[in-house]
């Protein structure tokens, strides 16, 4: 059996552990997610795995964001049953109108990879409720999933590379992700 495929499928298996972990923590009431950005993730996620998977033309590259994407989704949904929904804030709605902007690049010029390269702004964007509400009270969140997420964006990296093209534009999710999950996670460590 090829490599790839293995730590592919590890890569996306530890993508839905860590979700697993973190819906844990939502009912147990050490997570308090931001239900507004969960809304915009779940939004970025379906976005970014299909304009991935056209980009990258490698469905084993696409095991981690497919599985981040059916995750993020379901996450998407217990967050709400389980939180309140909050209005979008400057940030949120930022990404999202970046996201849309993406979303019509792909239709209206037919390219996936530049639909893809501006959503990971809208991903980086999205993120900054989260890190900055981590920042501030770094008991919002539990640094394990994070660190987890972290770790099957380095293994997704791996397969990449192993299954290089000269296809620059396939590391810019992954690189992305891995940045800013290994930052909430750091800054739920932190020590007030």
């Amino acid at each position: 059996m090829d490599i790839t495929i293995v730590l592919g499928a590890i890569a996306g298996l530890l993508q839905l552990v860590a979700f697993v972990i973190y819906n844990k923590q939502i009912i147990h009431g050490t997570s308090q997610p931001n239900v507004a950005t969960w809304t915009l993730w779940a939004y970025l996620t379906v976005l970014n795995v299909s304009s991935y998977a056209v980009m990258s033309n490698d469905w084993v590259k696409c095991i981690l964001p497919a599985a981040s994407s059916a995750a993020c989704l379901a996450t998407f949904f217990f967050a709400a049953y389980k939180g309140k929904l909050s209005k979008l804030e400057t940030w949120d709605s930022a990404a999202l109108l970046i996201g849309i902007f993406a979303g019509f690049v792909w239709w209206y010029f037919s390219s996936a990879k530049y639909a893809n390269l501006i959503l990971q702004g809208a991903v980086a964007i999205s993120f900054a409720p989260t890190l900055r509400g981590v920042w501030k009270d770094p008991l919002k969140e539990r640094a394990l999933p994070w660190y987890i997420w972290s770790f099957a964006y380095v293994l997704n990296l791996i397969v990449i590379s192993m299954r290089w093209r000269n296809q620059y534009e396939d590391l810019v999710y992954p690189v992305n992700c891995l940045i800013l999950h290994a930052a909430v996670g750091l800054f739920a460590r932190r020590k007030v």
